[in-house]
């Protein structure tokens, strides 16, 4: 059975297959976009997840795919091959907040967004 991991904008809750967890930092929404605690969806999905104080980066392995993100850098590298993301990684709440549809589609993880009455993102369910 595949796993699902929802996650709340502005709750630090998030749910692993109906388990309940709470995790350091909250998903947020800036500028149009949805951040999400990237150590804490990594491992939910089972991923190994370091930092690299040093040059602030992130690097996440999860079945044989390696991610590397780094805080305010738009350039990330998916199994060391390039690209670019729109909106760069920020330090938020002692973690690292990525945005969320980079993450998913590099993992290959299906994001399904569900929109409160005003339009925002108010919960992301993820599919691996």
């Amino acid at each position: 059975i595949d796993d699902v991991v929802v996650m709340s904008v502005n709750s630090n809750e998030i749910v692993k297959n109906g388990e309940v967890a709470v995790i350091d930092a909250a998903p947020i929404v800036e500028n149009n976009r949805t951040f999400v605690p990237f150590r804490a969806l990594a491992e939910a999905f089972g991923a190994t997840v370091a930092y690299d104080e040093a040059t602030q980066a992130v690097t996440a392995e999860l079945n044989g795919v390696t991610v590397v993100m780094t805080i305010g850098s738009v350039e990330y590298t998916i199994n060391g091959e390039a690209a670019t993301m729109d909106v760069a990684p920020f330090l938020g709440n002692d973690s690292t907040m990525v945005p969320v549809r980079f993450v998913a589609q590099a993992f290959g993880i299906k994001v399904i967004p569900t929109y409160d009455a005003n339009g925002a993102t108010a919960d992301i369910l993820f599919n691996l």
